[in-house]
């Protein structure tokens, strides 16, 4: 299995290697702990099964072998983050992996067929457990994790198969299935430590070319902001965005005494419309229907799109009864007219919608639960209608 970085650049090389070894300093308190205590819990384990003189130095090897790398951390760790890295530094990380991979490798080799079946299993249990912490805490240095866990998983593996296939083959295969699963998934956490990287490479980059070519940097970290909160979609607010600017809104209400509804929309049978005529027209109609409810509501009532067809709407100052008008009329602007969309095409679409009062104390995840299930009671009503949370039930009370 191979390692490599997809068009690379001198800079994004360069970064790679700094933020490698920035991670490894920085797991290095974490790895010196974990090691000499599983050696120590091993050799607990298997006290009474082999010679107690190799399982003390055994651990103490453990100790001695991690010491430098403790101390390397205690030096590093109050030191800026460097601007550059050797390559070499990654070669030793290999190495120095490899040695403390073979020194496990050869406890395991030793250790597996003096135990019964209960110190194998703790044995297989404990190693298994190390090696998805090296997967874990050396996803940034994929092949020094492998370098570390291969020779003991490998080891393990072939003892296991030696002396337990023959009346428990369900092990070997255990740990072979493991094994292939680590690899997988180093491989898997290299790339998007590499997709990480590559994205702040670009950031940097992006704003030395702004700087160098005299943009004014604030309108472009305004832009980005605005970004981060439309939806790009519909230029509507995003989940974020809708959650963020409705706090004010919501106790600016309270403070006057003003009922407050929550309403969802929902169109009916969106999925049709992109298996029917391809995703390209289904973007247009989410389009077309965000500009219709933006039209059709007050300036003061805030819109968001929160899911791939579903809307939100916070109607300040509103009644339930006012609100269910409000959107009794988005309804009927977006059903009552097909959607021409881009390439001509027409479409005809519908909503259900759900409404929830935002009572005083009430958090507007609640208020949203209630709304949403008006909504799905609309849509098992027939769909193309709107529903105010509490109307059925307050009819039935009342007879």
């Amino acid at each position: 299995m191979r390692f490599t970085v997809q068009n690379p650049s001198e800079a994004l090389l360069r970064e790679i290697r700094v933020s490698q070894a920035v991670a490894r300093v920085q797991q290095l308190p974490t790895v010196f702990v974990a090691n000499p205590l599983l050696a120590a819990f091993i050799a607990v384990v298997y006290w009474d099964h082999v010679f107690r003189t190799l399982l003390v130095i055994f651990v103490a090897a453990m100790i001695v072998i991690w010491t430098p790398a403790a101390l390397s951390w205690r030096r590093l760790r109050d030191r800026p983050r460097p601007t550059k890295v050797s390559a070499i530094n990654e070669r030793r990380a290999v190495l120095f992996s490899f040695v403390v991979g073979l020194l496990w490798a050869v406890a395991a080799f030793v250790l597996f067929p003096a135990g019964g079946p209960e110190e194998r299993a703790a044995l297989v249990i404990l190693l298994a457990g190390l090696c998805a912490g090296a997967v874990s805490f050396f996803s940034s240095s994929p092949k020094a994790s492998m370098a570390f866990y291969l020779p003991f998983m490998l080891t393990l593996l072939g003892q296991a198969i030696t002396f337990m296939a023959p009346r428990a083959p369900v092990l070997p295969a255990a740990i072979a299935v493991f094994t292939a699963s680590a690899v997988l998934f180093t491989q898997t956490s290299w790339g998007q430590f590499v997709e990480n990287v590559r994205v702040l490479v670009d950031r940097d980059r992006l704003l030395q070319e702004a700087q160098r070519s005299g943009v004014q940097l604030e309108l472009m970290l305004s832009r980005m902001s605005d970004l981060a909160m439309v939806d790009e979609l519909t230029g509507l607010k995003n989940r974020r965005s809708f959650f963020d600017d409705i706090e004010s809104v919501i106790a600016g209400s309270r403070r006057r005494g003003k009922p407050i509804a929550i309403a969802l929309l929902d169109l009916d049978h969106f999925k049709d419309v992109n298996d029917t005529h391809g995703h390209a027209i289904g973007d247009d109609v989410l389009r077309e229907v965000a500009r219709r409810i933006e039209e059709t509501l007050r300036q003061e009532q805030i819109v968001g799109r929160i899911g791939g067809e579903e809307f939100v709407v916070l109607l300040p100052d509103t009644s339930p009864q006012q609100a269910l008008i409000a959107v009794e009329r988005v309804r009927k602007a977006i059903g009552d007219t097909p959607i021409t969309a881009g390439s001509g095409v027409q479409v005809a679409v519908t909503v259900s919608g759900g409404i929830a009062s935002l009572g005083d104390g009430m958090t507007v995840a609640l208020a949203m639960q209630q709304a949403d299930k008006a909504m799905y009671r609309a849509k098992a009503l027939g769909r193309n209608r709107v529903e105010v949370f509490g109307a059925v039930e307050d009819a039935i009370a009342s007879r």
